[in-house]
C-alpha cells in the first residue's frame, strides 16, 4: 500500500518518513490523552510578544471605551465591562428577549457545573 504524507508525497508504506510520522502522531495523542502538554501554562514566543504587558485586544478596547465614557456596571457580583454590554445588545437586537434569556440561562447552568 501506499501513504499520502502531509506535503502531498505518496510513498510506500515501509518509508522512514510514514513511520516517523506515525510515531510522532502516537506521542501527541497519548499527550493529549493525559492531559500532559509541554510548557502548559506558557504562550508560544510568538504570542507573548504580540501581547505587550499582558493586555489583550479586548482589554485595551474596553479601556478605550470607558475612556470615551461608557459606564461599567454590576450584575451581581460580576462587572460587566462596556465590551460585553455592547454585545448584549446586539445579541437583543438580533435574538430579542428569549434568545438573550436563553443564552444567559446556558451561561448560568455552564458556569455552576464547572463548580
Amino acid at each position: 500500500m501506499v501513504r499520502i504524507l502531509a506535503n502531498g508525497d505518496i510513498v510506500q508504506d515501509d518509508d522512514p518518513r510514514v513511520r516517523a510520522n506515525a510515531q510522532h502522531r502516537e506521542n501527541t495523542s497519548r499527550q493529549e490523552f493525559f492531559n500532559e502538554v509541554p510548557n502548559a501554562g506558557r504562550a508560544p514566543p510568538q504570542q507573548q510578544a504580540a501581547r505587550p504587558g499582558g493586555r489583550s485586544p479586548f482589554s485595551e478596547l474596553n479601556q478605550q471605551l470607558v475612556n470615551m465614557g461608557f459606564p461599567l456596571w454590576s450584575l451581581g457580583n460580576q462587572v460587566v465591562e462596556p465590551v460585553m454590554s455592547i454585545l448584549l445588545l446586539f445579541l437583543l437586537m438580533m435574538v430579542g428577549v428569549r434568545g438573550l434569556l436563553l443564552v444567559g440561562l446556558i451561561y448560568v447552568v455552564s458556569h455552576l457545573s464547572q463548580r
